[in-house]
Order: structure tokens, then sequence, then C-alpha cells
């Protein structure tokens, strides 16, 4: 019996309920919540303990298993945050190494803060389209290797990326097998990959230890909902199965372990039956897309960074070359005049996540609304295809303590005065998630650009105090 299949029985026919949620499975103030309560339920008799699964939830997670070709799967009811910061502190710890690309989310920062281990930094190659951040090579992660000794290390990549790009991770795991590293995939976006014949390969099947996908991404699963996927040769995977009960909740969702449930089943039955279309859907918009004039949509023959080993085409990132229109104004004309609301803007372009649930009609309204706008730009194209500067600090130990810079006394100072100082905060620009700034870091000049630009274009950015940053003044005063 499947996850939902149990509660919608429980709900039905179950005794009445003496425990816990207060609402008791009924008591809402609309026809909509009480329909959900009626399957939120704690753990009761019959349906099994996520943070010591045997039974119910336990045959569910071995169901999502087969289906993503993992050894070992949990479910994840706080999103891929509780499965990374699980996953980094389950295998480092202090006086240990951990390697992570540049690019990494926040959540993986402050998983290195809580370890205690020492981070080593890879900044991968920018594409010159659109000056996003590129994959990581196997090269960088073995030089990497080699810079941080012989005891316990782990190596933390994004693949995909927000944006879709793909590392080889056949190789790189390769690379951390031959030296005795952990290799921990963050794909988080990347939850549909390999589950048809068109999608580039999972992570889970080529090699990597563990694998943290968001099934709510990019698959038909609820908000918050993801999946935690172990190897059974992975180093440390019983302690990294410990820290899944320290980061997650003692109260899980049923609701949300259900949805996952629901949406294994789904993809069981009709797998093939949602994929096909979806990947003729993509066929016909990119070939479309060449139509375009001016406006430029990423592909993998646009790829120039040396560590692009692939392109989830699920990911449509869109720009103006000729700087006609930002990505932010490209996002406000599609929301304003076609009523679709993109996944995100950056200062270049915007940024449209696909997936099965996409309808033929939906895919026709997008390239429609596109290729109106592109009909819309008179200028010329210049030769590049974006524009906002990307952080670009070359690989190494980082020497920032995060955690003793978050305890320290701070002081904000205006942005535009903040080179040279030493940060007390993360600032990130939304989305994706990127810290520009890490706490105990020098503020370059470039950081302070990004930031200022992301401010006047509209973008969304985080860890600023009425658009102040904060500082260690004491370090940076006297540096």
């Amino acid at each position: 019996m499947q996850l939902i299949d149990a509660l919608q029985y429980n709900r039905d026919n179950g005794g009445y309920p003496f425990h816990m949620p207060g609402h008791k499975r009924s008591l809402a103030d609309d026809e909509l919540l009480s329909q959900i309560y009626g399957i939120d339920i704690t753990e009761t008799e019959g349906f099994d303990n996520l943070h010591d699964a045997k039974g119910i939830i336990r045959e569910a997670e071995d169901r999502a298993a087969a289906l993503f070709g993992a050894d070992e799967t949990h479910f994840l009811v706080n999103g891929s945050t509780g499965g990374i910061l699980a996953a980094v502190c389950g295998t480092v710890t202090t006086g240990d190494a951990v390697i992570i690309a540049r690019n990494c989310h926040r959540s993986v920062y402050n998983a290195v803060m809580l370890s205690g281990a020492a981070p080593y930094i890879i900044a991968p190659q920018k594409e010159e389209c659109f000056d996003i951040y590129g994959g990581v090579t196997p090269e960088a992660v073995e030089s990497a290797l080699s810079n941080t000794g012989n005891g316990r290390r782990t190596v933390v990549i994004t693949s995909p990326t927000y944006e879709g790009i793909i590392s080889d991770i056949a190789g790189i795991a390769e690379v951390c097998h031959n030296n005795g590293a952990v290799l921990v995939v963050d794909a988080a976006h990347g939850a549909h990959l390999g589950l048809s014949g068109d999608q580039p390969a999972s992570p889970v099947r080529e090699g990597a230890d563990v694998v943290i996908s968001g099934v709510h991404k990019t698959l038909p699963s609820m908000t918050q909902t993801a999946l935690i996927h172990i190897s059974g040769s992975c180093p440390g995977k019983d302690r990294v199965k410990r820290m899944l009960s320290v980061f997650m909740t003692s109260s899980p969702s049923y609701v949300l372990m259900a949805s996952i449930d629901s949406m294994t089943g789904m993809l069981e039955k009709r797998g093939r039956e949602l994929f096909d279309p979806y990947e003729k859907r993509l066929d016909d918009f990119y070939r479309k897309a060449e139509d375009l004039k001016h406006l430029k949509v990423l592909t993998k023959d646009r790829l120039t960074a040396k560590g692009s080993h692939d392109l989830d085409r699920g990911k449509i990132v869109v720009g103006d070359p000729t700087l006609t229109y930002s990505g932010t104004v490209l996002y406000a004309i599609m929301h304003e005049k076609y009523g679709i609301c993109a996944e995100m803007a950056a200062k270049d372009h915007a940024l449209f996540m696909t997936s099965i649930a996409d309808s033929d009609e939906a895919f026709e309204r997008l390239y429609n609304a596109l290729y109106e706008t592109d009909m819309t730009i008179t200028a010329d194209a210049s030769a590049r295809c974006g524009g906002r500067r990307i952080t670009e600090e070359g690989s190494g130990i980082i020497s920032a303590n995060i955690k003793e810079a978050l305890f320290r006394e701070a002081a904000y100072i205006p942005v535009e005065s903040a080179e040279g100082m030493i940060a007390a905060d993360y600032v990130t620009i939304y989305p994706p998630g990127i810290p520009e700034v890490i706490p105990g870091s020098r503020i370059t000049a470039g950081s302070v650009e990004n930031i200022l630009v992301a401010q006047n274009d509209g973008l969304e950015v985080i860890g600023l105090r009425d658009g102040e940053i904060s500082v260690i003044w004491e370090k940076s005063s006297t540096s």
C-alpha cells in the first residue's frame, strides 16, 4: 500500500485521534485546508517513524531508491538543505578537509561551518554566455585533493547548476575514489535526471557517494520535499544517517511524505508516458528558438567552460545580447504582458523552469511571448551573450573562519565603502542562493560592484540591513 492510500484509509476508517496534531484531522476555516488536514497525522500505530523507518515509510523509501537507481534513499521534508547539512557533517569534522565549488548554495557553506572542517574552494570557469558559472573539472578536483593532505576529505559540487549546467560526475567520482575522498553532489535541481533516455545521466548512477535531490523543484511533488541517496560503499554512511535525525524535524509531515511516495508511484507507472512528450516539447521549443533574431537561449553548443560537461534543457535560460532588455525587464515583460511567471531573473537573463507537468499549450505560450518580445528589439547584438560579472576568486584554502566571523561584533557600513573589509555575515543574491560574500572573508571590489548592480537592477539581495553591509570593523581597520 502506498502511503497516500494508507492515509486516506485512516482518514475515512480510523479511530478517533486523541493525539497530535491539534486540528484533529477536521477543524479548519475553509474546505481546502480541511481536506488536507484529513491526512495530516503524527506517528501512530501502523504509520512507521521517519527517523527509524521499518514499515510503510521504509517501503516507500525503497520504492524511491529503486526508481532512482540508489542503494539507499531517505525522504527529506525540510528541503534539500537538511540533506546537505547531514551529508557534510556526516562525512567530515574538525581537522578534516572539505572541498567545495565556489558556486555551491549557501547551505553548503553553513554545513562547512557546522562541521568544523577546513574549507578549500574550487572556482569553476565562467560561461561566456550570460557570464554564469560553468561546471567543475575532474582535474580541478584532483588538484584540490593534492593540496589538502591525506586525511578524511569530502568534495561537494553542484550539478546541475541552477541554470542546468552539468559537471562530469563520473570523472570526478573516479578521482575522488582514487584519492579516498567522498563525493557529495548537490543535485537539488536535478531530481529528474536519468528518468528518460533523452535526459542526462543522474549523479546517482554516475558514482557519487551521496546525492541530494529536490524532487519538488523539477518533479510533481510538494514544496519542501527532497531525497537523499546514499551509496552502499560511502564511507561514513552511518554517520550521515545519524545526522539526518539531527537536521530534520522530529515531527515530519506525512502529507509531504505522501507527496513523495505518490510521485514515485506515478513515475513507476507512467514515466515514459510523461517523459516522451516532454522531450518532444523541449525539442520543438529549442528548434523554434533558433528563429529568434535577438534573444539568445542557452544551449549545449553555446557552453564554453572546460568543466561544462552537459546541459539540462529543462532549464530554459534566455537573455538579450543587445542589452535592450535586462533579465529583470524580460522577467517583468513576461509577467505583466503575457501572464508568465519565470523562475528567476538575473541582470542579463531570465530562467524558465520546465517539467513533465508543462503542456503543449504552456510551451507554445512561452515561445510566442518570447517571439513577440524578440520582434520589438531593433538594436544590433554584441558578440557576447550577456554581461553580469560573477565573483571569480581563485581556487584555494578559505582563510575565513565562518563561525567565528558570525559571532564577532559587527558594524554596518555603506556597501560602496566595504572593499577590503572583512565580512561579518553572508550577502547572497537570490536566486540561486550562492553567497556573494562569505563571513570572515575579505570583501572584493568585484563583490561590491555585483551587490550594487543587483540592488540597482531590483534583484533580491539578502544579508544587508537598510542597504548597508555587516563588517568586522576591528579586523578590517587594522589589517
